[in-house]
């Protein structure tokens, strides 16, 4: 008996000694975590990325005032050549206006400061901030774990839940590691944890047991009811791991705001069409197996390299089986600037392996991949690039969502809002293409495309739907009267042409 007394007291003590180590770590943590407020905001998202003492105590003070703010969620800080900068989830800030003020962050004693968005990635989600006055003393910094995350580790998710709730800290452990997500942005290299996340804790460090950041809270899992409901799936959260966004957040400090990334010059396609799938429902159905080359940009590297290649499907990229084109864009990411890539293609002759090299996605070939995807839409004509992305129309015709449809009608110039106007064969004016994406019943995902360039980074991250929805206006007419015009990239409504361009 006096034995096992002395098994419990030192299980008692061990349990202590653990728990105290543990808030020991989160004391010293929170004083690197922010909420970060988007006060301003602009009508459509940004491409990112082709563009003290420990006293906790304080943290809890009081509540923190974010009135006014149109949006928050929160950040941590890091330290890179001697200066502090604030990470975050990309989808927190890119719809932030540019004007100064417009998005601030609180440190742990309340003080706020302006910062602004020096780059970002929006396919990785993730967006670095500059402050742009000196950060107290208050705020101190993280670093990012440097060993491989263990399946069972003890993890910890810190934000500011619902925008509400700031410092509030989850527990869980690392269930899964390199999970790949749907959706147009944040899709590979995502640990998948317990730890809770939900709106507002996007952007907020994961962290080990040891206080190193295991990864950036990004988003919660969804599943749908019987009754049609969107569920939150509490127990399944994703947040970028550490080594992939270590590297992309350095990239965006020494790269003017950008992650490096390679360029070939391909257009990738895979079909769908829409067909009667029983029980007198229809919905889109894959009838490309695998994906194809559909073509080439013109003074790519490709273009030496696959021309005779057009029409042939891929079947692996530098020896990994790809079977769809969300796994080719996977593989492709991998590929830094100048490294060599070989292709397996097929066709009904046979086999080829092909081999090119990259260069580096800049500026030019984001305008190369506008004017190609520009001349592949017959309904749209380029009619200047600068100081305003402007086209003129073939089919005059806006489309409204409405019933999980897209209702469409001529565009008339005298209409004040969509829905009023009647078929008219005027002359039509020319449009600022102000933006591209999609516009659905339950969310809005628009990247701004006032110049080519952003136009191009538009297409390569909503490209993969097969459809994409424009923001036109007229030079002369006010910002409320923007108008949704819808493009199916195969040219019919009936065929859904997931297309990928790198």
């Amino acid at each position: 008996m006096k034995k096992l007394s002395s098994i419990f007291l030192l299980a008692i003590i061990g349990f202590t000694l653990q728990a105290q180590t543990v808030s020991d770590m989160l004391e010293n943590v929170l004083s690197a975590v922010v909420t970060v407020a988007v006060y301003k905001m602009d009508y459509a998202n940004k491409t990112l990325g082709y563009r003290g003492d420990n006293n906790v105590d304080m943290a809890y003070e009081r509540a923190l005032k974010l009135a006014g703010a149109k949006g928050s969620g929160s950040g941590f800080v890091v330290v890179k050549n001697g200066k502090k900068y604030i990470i975050t989830n990309a989808h927190v800030v890119q719809d932030a206006s540019d004007e100064k003020g417009s998005i601030k962050v609180f440190s742990i004693n309340g003080t706020s400061y302006d910062v602004r968005i020096i780059g970002g990635d929006s396919f990785y989600d993730i967006a670095v901030l500059e402050f742009l006055t000196t950060p107290g003393i208050e705020i101190t910094s993280l670093e990012f774990k440097k060993t491989e995350p263990r399946i069972g580790e003890s993890v910890y998710a810190i934000g500011n839940p619902l925008g509400e709730f700031p410092y509030s800290v989850s527990n869980g452990i690392i269930s899964a590691k390199n999970r790949v997500r749907n959706g147009y942005t944040g899709k590979f290299g995502f640990l998948q944890t317990t730890a809770t996340i939900i709106w507002g804790n996007s952007g907020g460090p994961l962290v080990d047991q040891f206080g190193k950041v295991a990864g950036v809270n990004t988003k919660i899992a969804y599943a749908t009811a019987p009754t049609g409901e969107q569920v939150i799936q509490s127990q399944i959260n994703f947040a970028l791991e550490a080594k992939l966004t270590e590297r992309i957040v350095n990239d965006i400090i020494t790269n003017n705001g950008r992650v490096r990334r390679a360029y070939i010059g391909i257009e990738v396609t895979q079909k769908s069409t829409y067909q009667y799938v029983g029980k007198y429902d229809y919905n889109y159905v894959q009838t490309d197996s695998i994906p194809v080359i559909s073509g080439i940009i013109p003074n790519s590297p490709a273009a030496t390299v696959f021309s005779n290649y057009v029409g042939y499907g891929i079947t692996h990229i530098n020896n990994i089986e790809v079977r769809n084109i969300e796994e080719v864009l996977g593989e492709l990411e991998k590929v830094t600037p100048g490294g060599v890539i070989t292709f397996t293609l097929k066709n009904d002759l046979g086999i080829k392996k092909i081999t090119v090299t990259s260069t580096e996605l800049l500026d030019e070939q984001l305008e190369s991949i506008g004017i190609y995807v520009l001349d592949q839409i017959t309904k749209i004509n380029l009619v200047e690039k600068q100081p305003h992305l402007t086209v003129s129309l073939n089919e005059n015709r806006y489309y409204k969502y409405q019933d999980k449809k897209f209702s469409g009608s001529p565009i008339n110039k005298s209409q004040n809002s969509p829905g009023t106007s009647t078929p008219t064969t005027q002359t039509y004016n020319n449009y600022y293409l102000l933006a591209a994406g999609i516009v659905d019943k339950d969310f809005v995902s628009m990247w701004k495309t006032d110049q080519l360039k952003y136009f191009g980074a538009a297409m390569r991250i909503c490209g993969i739907a097969g459809v994409v929805d424009f923001y036109l206006l007229q030079p002369a007419d006010n910002i409320e009267n923007v108008q949704t015009m819808r493009h199916y990239l195969s040219g019919n409504e009936n065929v859904l042409q997931a297309t990928l361009w790198y």
